[in-house]
């Protein structure tokens, strides 16, 4: 029999945080907000809520006493018609099947039965169709230990599931009954397996649309690898054969994810040795290939590894993680620190902190995605809009050009500057770009009509960098007299002119909050205050020209590069250089920080692209693709896709 169980917080009887006192064999995990749903586990009925913010467990409930859980899933269904984004529902079944309703109000638990009105709620009650009927999934001769399903459909409304001993089925649940049995072409038995939505970002499980009517899975579990197609209209399967890398294919309940086009498979059991793996592998989706990752890797000093339960234990531990880097990379791939880790069965991990707590950080191996080709000398200038769907370019062919960063279409030219162009910003509300150039003009143009909308002249020098304030009410520029301005677009007038440099300007950039300006100039770099136009700091260190300085996010360090082929890494506070990267061959000419704070990405004349992790001081990934000097990059604001541009005329994409 299918039940549910409706849990909301509420504001009255709080309990009190508590080590989880119960082994956590297969358990099944759901996130939500700020807490990790821990629904049962091996003949386990407790049900905890681990709150990842203040680190404690609750009990919500538990599994009614006819229920066995052995090799149970929990999947999340999806309501369209639900407008309370606090409440979700979750279908969990497996030797029995159920479902949970949940509704938070409140960042901590509070748990109470005391009225009627919550009467449905912390207990399992009957799931029932329509004519409250009890709904059964799985047919008499259906073994469901170990399965895995996912949901999908043009409405959400197909519950897919695999199970032993090589099948899958559809489950419709707004009709609520089977309309598709198909056997899979497995080399072996099917149970404790991976099985995800091929979606665009694998988060969540709504399935990609192929096309309107099409739905893609992977499978795997033991030799078996599987590509699944599912026909909505056609209510029909097809199968492709996937690879399964040779030291993987002894395992079964791995924990796995999936993100951006990876699946990484961690530890696992060997059925033939009866030992638990210590490794974790990777498998590229669009490449098709697999790669070992050692478990024992260099560590991270802001993230954490939460060791929770086991085969044989209820461990609670909280260890500080890193990077997960593959040692056995090839040309110096980056490989990942996991985002969404799914835990399953006898892994020796748990669940990681700081993905809100439970969740880290995930940085990919980027790859070049796609080529903008368009403008015909130096691109020296590219920015994504704040949506990341646009990217801006300026060029020494006198244009400023807009390009859709998913098709990579050039969606509009900028012409008017009658000589090269330095550099080319959106605004903080995307409407508007400004750009600069070596025939003396700042211009401003608005991206709805095309059109040039402000002119602001300086008649005796070329204008070498531009940027907005990130209120939008101004913008500073870097001029060859060695001076910088600060403009106030509302009336078009210079408010203020920094003075201290000894040579041309070529770099300002606006701290987060708006008060503090960065510029760069021969050797030296310039902190400068904006309402006072003062002059706070200087740093030296640098041998050559500093091409570019830039704050971090928490504007606590600023990073620069230059000529002299080296990055340097500034702390603010005591004005001491805190760091220096050196591996490029040739002049450095743009850096920029991820948001994270932890990782930069640089570009130089040596025709790469190199990102670095900053705690560690070491270079983790080489992009190569242009086929001259990298001039210029940037970074989308959640840090999954880079552009930049070079002196061979294209902009690169790299994913």
């Amino acid at each position: 029999m299918i039940t549910k169980i409706q849990y909301k917080n509420f504001l009255k009887d709080k309990l009190n945080k508590f080590k989880l006192p119960t082994l956590l064999d297969r358990a099944q995990c759901v996130l939500h907000k700020h807490e990790l749903l821990i629904c049962g586990g091996f003949y386990q009925k407790a049900c905890y809520s681990y709150h990842t913010i203040k680190n404690e467990y609750k009990f919500i409930c538990e599994y009614p006493s006819d229920i066995i859980l052995d090799g149970h899933c929990v999947v999340k269904l999806v309501d369209n018609n639900n407008k309370d984004k606090n409440q979700i529902t979750l279908l969990s079944f497996g030797s029995s099947s159920f479902v949970k309703k949940k509704t938070y109000i409140d960042d901590e638990i509070y748990i109470s039965n005391k009225s009627n009105e919550f009467n449905n709620y912390n207990k399992w009650i009957p799931f029932i169709d329509n004519h409250n009927h009890p709904i059964i999934i799985g047919r008499d001769n259906d073994d469901y230990t170990g399965m895995r399903a996912l949901i999908g459909g043009s409405n959400n409304h197909l519950l897919f599931i695999t199970y032993w001993k090589n099948n899958i089925s559809v489950f419709d649940l707004h009709k609520f009954r089977f309309i598709k049995h198909c056997t899979l072409p497995a080399n072996n038995e099917i149970w404790y397996h991976c099985f995800i939505s091929n979606s665009e970002h694998g988060q969540g499980q709504e399935m990609m649309k192929i096309n309107k009517q099409n739905y893609q899975m992977l499978l795997f579990c033991g030799k078996t690898g599987l590509s699944i197609e599912y026909n909505e209209n056609n209510n029909t399967f097809q199968f492709r054969q996937l690879s399964v890398c040779k030291d993987i294919a002894t395992l079964i309940s791995y924990a796995y994810v999936y993100i951006n086009g990876v699946i990484l498979f961690f530890g696992g059991w060997d059925v033939n040795d009866s030992v638990v793996s210590k490794s974790v592998y990777k498998y590229s989706i669009r490449k098709k290939k697999w790669n070992n990752l050692k478990i024992y890797c260099l560590l991270d000093y802001n993230s954490y590894i939460y060791i929770i339960g086991g085969h044989n234990t209820s461990t609670n531990m909280k260890i500080r993680l890193s990077e997960l880097i593959d040692h056995m990379q090839t040309k110096n791939e980056i490989k990942f620190i996991i985002q969404h880790w799914i835990r399953i069965l006898k892994i020796r991990l748990g669940w990681i902190d700081d993905f809100n707590k439970i969740i880290t950080k995930y940085v990919r191996g980027f790859e070049s995605l796609m080529i903008l080709r368009g403008h015909d000398n130096t691109v020296n200038s590219v920015q994504f809009s704040a949506d990341s769907c646009k990217i801006v370019s300026a060029s020494y062919d006198c244009t400023v050009r807009i390009w859709d960063v998913v098709s990579g279409k050039q969606l509009q030219i900028f012409i008017g500057h009658t000589d090269r162009v330095f550099s080319a910003r959106f605004s903080p509300d995307g409407n508007t770009i400004v750009s600069c150039s070596g025939d003396k003009t700042i211009r401003l143009w608005n991206i709805n009509t095309g059109n040039e909308v402000m002119k602001l002249r300086n008649d005796s020098n070329k204008i070498l960098d531009v940027e907005f304030s990130p209120d939008g009410r101004y913008i500073v520029s870097d001029l060859k007299d060695n001076t910088i301005q600060l403009w106030d677009l509302y009336s078009g007038m210079e408010i203020t002119k920094l003075l201290g440099h000894s040579r041309d300007v070529v770099s300002t950039r606006f701290s987060s909050n708006g008060k503090m300006i960065v510029s760069s100039n021969d050797k030296i770099i310039n902190l400068w205050d904006v309402e006072s136009g003062e002059r706070l700091k200087q740093f030296k260190g640098h041998s050559s020209r500093v091409m570019r300085a830039k704050f971090s996010p928490d504007d606590k360090f600023i990073i620069s590069c230059s000529l002299d082929a080296t990055i340097r890494i500034w702390n603010i506070e005591t004005g001491i250089e805190w760091n220096i990267l050196k591996e490029h061959s040739h002049h450095v000419n743009d850096i920029k920080y991820f948001p994270d704070g932890q990782t930069i990405v640089s570009c130089s004349s040596d025709n790469t692209i190199r990102l670095w992790n900053v705690e560690l001081v070491k270079r983790i990934q080489i992009l190569e693709g242009h086929s001259q000097a990298v001039r210029c990059v940037d970074i989308t604001r959640n840090g999954n896709t880079i552009a930049s541009g070079s002196t061979d005329c294209t902009i690169r994409i790299w994913k």
